[in-house]
């Protein structure tokens, strides 16, 4: 089979799979990428050999994380699909290991940033402006990613129940969300002024739904208008921040976050530096050790 031919029939199964359009993306991009490289070096890839993508894999050493990651994660996932449809007998990619992710610690505003921000937003006046404060208090109050807040409905708001309901979030599962009182204040004066389709995006000014990009770039607008440095993401991290600060409770943020796996949200316990303060505080004084 050419090259051509199996690239088609991967991505094909990997839609049925169910696989997201930006997976997707990736792979064809991966795939592609790999595909001209071994045009050049005169290599059929059902013959390729571990050495030969460890050659290839060595081209791209000096890019940063994601993108090593996302290559490996393809050629991996190629030649085990290769394996599976009886094209070749062993993957020569299966050795390979995503590197580590490095871990710094994730950007939360403090109290005073985020009294910074609410004090702008209080100053929006056209309707745009209060669309972009409704949807960055809902950030800062449910921690959705750009692409959920993007897509919200408002058939995904559960008024009477207090909840805002994710059919599927990134990881692939649905989870709901208790909403704070303030969001949902905010939330039903933005109704109010949107007054758009009963079942149409929260966040939208004309009935199309908006772009996760646009969401970053509001978030960039009202950082610069409030003197601020956050991203729509930052926002996130502030309500992980604050939620697990004041509950202490790392398995309801978690599912709050919509993380597959707990660990995934030990990172905020290590931002949390008041957690140790008081420890530190018992420490001697210099003269007493």
């Amino acid at each position: 089979m050419d090259f051509e031919q199996a690239r088609n029939e991967f991505l094909i199964d990997l839609k049925l799979a169910g696989r997201t359009a930006r997976t997707l993306e990736g792979h064809r991009l991966e795939v592609a990428r790999l595909g001209r490289w071994l045009e050049e070096q005169e290599l059929h890839w059902q013959h390729v050999t571990r050495r030969d993508l460890q050659r290839y894999a060595r081209l791209r050493a000096d890019k940063g994380h994601s993108s090593r990651s996302n290559m490996l994660c393809s050629l991996r996932t190629f030649y085990r699909w290769a394996v599976e449809q009886e094209l070749i007998g062993i993957s020569p990619a299966a050795g390979f290991k995503t590197p580590t992710r490095p871990h710094p610690l994730p950007r939360a505003l403090s109290l005073d940033g985020v009294r910074q921000l609410v004090a702008a937003l209080q100053q929006a006046e056209t309707r745009t402006e209060r669309r972009d404060r409704a949807l960055l208090i809902t950030a800062l109050y449910t921690g959705l990613r750009a692409a959920e807040l993007a897509k919200l409905h408002w058939s995904d708001i559960d008024r009477p129940a207090g909840l805002l309901n994710l059919e599927i979030s990134k990881m692939q599962k649905g989870r709901s969300v208790p909403l704070h009182p303030a969001a949902l204040a905010e939330l039903d004066v933005w109704r109010e002024a949107q007054a758009g389709p009963i079942d149409g995006p929260v966040f939208s000014l004309d009935s199309h739904q908006l772009k996760p990009e646009r969401v970053g770039k509001i978030a960039k607008k009202w950082a610069a208008r409030s003197g601020l440095r956050f991203t729509a993401h930052t926002l996130r991290h502030t309500f992980a921040t604050w939620t697990l600060r004041h509950s202490r409770d790392l398995y309801a943020v978690s599912k709050a976050l919509g993380h597959s796996r707990v660990q995934q949200t030990e990172i905020y316990l290590a931002a949390d530096v008041e957690q140790v303060r008081t420890a530190v505080d018992l420490l001697p004084d210099v003269s007493r050790w």
